[in-house]
């Protein structure tokens, strides 16, 4: 019987993998789905709603922002704060709709160098090392 050789880096021959089969026959696992991940696969779920006698369908996104505005413009005190923040947020948020590519890049050059001034005014020097 021939003996062949064994040791650290050489394990025995039926240890090692085979030709042509996979070291790893179920390949790499899938990522667990983050929390906002899975919170947007629900919300973008469409459902059938009843909007003064017609069935739509809409997201559940859509729906909840149905629900809140109506329930705000019936007095809803909860409501009516939940939509002045939800509106707060969402004027705060650029409108680059129409915008070029340039137009945007210039646009956020704009807020990073107002975001630089607000860290204070030599911060610029020290990032380049000066």
């Amino acid at each position: 019987m021939s003996e062949e050789e064994k040791g650290y880096g050489k394990p025995p021959k039926k240890h090692q993998f085979k030709k042509g089969v996979s070291g790893n026959p179920r390949g790499r696992p899938r990522g667990k789905s983050s929390l906002l991940s899975d919170l947007n696969k629900i919300v973008n779920q469409k459902i059938s709603v009843n909007l003064n006698g017609q069935n739509m369908r809409l997201t559940k996104r859509q729906a909840f922002l149905q629900r809140v505005a109506n329930d705000a413009i019936a007095g809803g005190a909860n409501a009516g704060r939940l939509l002045y923040e939800l509106l707060k947020l969402e004027a705060e948020q650029p409108d680059t709709a129409g915008m070029s590519a340039s137009e945007r890049n210039k646009q956020d050059q704009a807020i990073l160098e107002s975001f630089l001034k607000h860290l204070g005014p030599d911060l610029p020097n020290k990032l380049e090392g000066k």
